[in-house]
């Protein structure tokens, strides 16, 4: 694997008092973005910058997004805006989300807006010390997001007091670390054996009554992971395939928790375009 910069751009984004501005305070060790009962506290936006293990962190604390139905203030819906805008130029996303709240639809809004964005996306689960039992409240936790969130492997969970600093360092190696498997290179003859063990499992997903089977795969160079991958068929590969290699790529090479872009070719020869 080749190691990406030590530069990490960091953005928090959730609802209003999801306890943004308390994690903002805490990774930075000063009272920088305002804290407090309030609704909505934060009204700007507040960038600054620390140090973790030999990274740059430049984090970015975000006033709280609510629905666009619930937004009755010019300015807020200015901010909105101006939050949507900074996700797209940041290398990592927290969505923060309250522990003693239910996990919303607007949660999972966020979620695809910064998915949709092909960011890494870690899921926070804040004021975990105020949850009594907590082996089975992330048990059940998990086990919800994995059976209902389609999207699931493309985000990391994890769960935090940002008030009490747990597990706030835990959270920053994790970060570095996908950060740095973005820049994942992986070799030709690995991506071969890949094929060669999908087709001993020879259960591929069919159309027409036909196997869709990858012939060959080709890394590209990008910012994120990014495959070309020619199939054996002349038409667009339907979703259950997509679903169904994703899966199985992730599985190989222990891929989870960052975006990859697969670029499926429907060619019979692999040396096409």
């Amino acid at each position: 694997m080749c190691m990406g910069s030590n530069k990490i751009s960091l953005g928090i984004i959730g609802k209003p008092n999801s306890g943004k501005s308390t994690l903002f305070n805490t990774l930075l060790g000063d009272y920088i973005s305002p804290v407090g009962d309030e609704y909505g506290l934060t009204k700007t936006i507040h960038k600054k910058k620390f140090i973790h293990r030999n990274n740059e962190f430049t984090i970015i604390d975000t006033p709280g997004l609510r629905r666009k139905s619930k937004v009755v203030v010019k300015e807020e819906l200015i901010r909105n805006t101006e939050v949507v805008r900074l996700t797209k130029n940041v290398d990592v996303i927290i969505l923060l989300i309250d522990s003693l709240e239910n996990i919303t639809r607007q949660d999972f809004r966020l979620a695809d807006l910064a998915i949709s964005k092909n960011k890494v996306l870690f899921f926070l689960f804040n004021k975990i010390d105020l949850i009594d039992d907590k082996k089975t409240y992330k048990l059940n936790l998990n086990r919800y997001l994995k059976n209902n969130y389609s999207k699931y492997r493309l985000i990391n969970i994890k769960f935090i007091s940002a008030k009490k600093n747990i597990n706030i360092k835990s959270v920053l190696n994790e970060i570095i670390y996908k950060k740095n498997l973005l820049s994942v290179e992986i070799k030709k003859q690995n991506l071969k054996k890949l094929i060669i063990y999908l087709n001993k499992k020879a259960n591929f997903p069919k159309l027409n009554k036909r196997e869709i089977k990858p012939k060959y795969i080709v890394q590209v160079k990008n910012h994120i992971p990014k495959f070309k991958i020619f199939l054996n068929i002349n038409k667009k590969p339907p979703a259950i395939f997509q679903k169904y290699f994703d899966n199985a790529f992730r599985n190989y090479f222990r891929l989870e928790g960052i975006p990859i872009i697969y670029d499926f070719k429907m060619s019979n020869n692999p040396y096409v375009n």
